[in-house]
């Protein structure tokens, strides 16, 4: 119980020690900052800086146009029971080709939203 008391106490004047040197030393002393010397002094710094609309550059991929292209039908000569005959083997068809696409760059106009700003880089 005793040994609880005394670090108790021990604590309580380790937490008001700085307090107390600070009343002591009167004459000659450093003056401390106060919250009252930071009044406004954030709030002031910052300026408001409206929405906007930028044209920026993107590099944005194109893709190639697609391409219908005719196939043509297969013939063959064929032996067979009457002979030999002359007959198509594969239908022509169209068949779609997608042909290689490419990059550019384009320019879009963006908005930027309105925010604050520290005082002096209003950019």
């Amino acid at each position: 119980m005793k040994a609880r008391l005394s670090m108790l106490l021990i604590g309580a004047l380790a937490a008001f020690a700085p307090a107390l040197s600070a009343q002591r030393s009167g004459y000659g002393a450093k003056p401390s900052l106060s919250a009252a010397y930071f009044r406004g002094g954030y709030e002031s710094s910052r300026v408001w800086v409206p929405g906007y609309h930028e044209i920026v550059s993107r590099r944005v991929f194109v893709p190639g146009p697609v391409k219908r292209v005719w196939v043509a039908p297969q013939y063959e000569w064929r032996i067979g029971s009457c002979g030999v005959r002359y007959v198509c083997v594969r239908q022509g068809y169209w068949r779609t080709v997608q042909l290689p696409g490419h990059y550019e760059i384009r320019q879009e106009r963006v908005y930027q939203p309105g925010r604050w700003v520290a005082r002096g880089n209003c950019g």
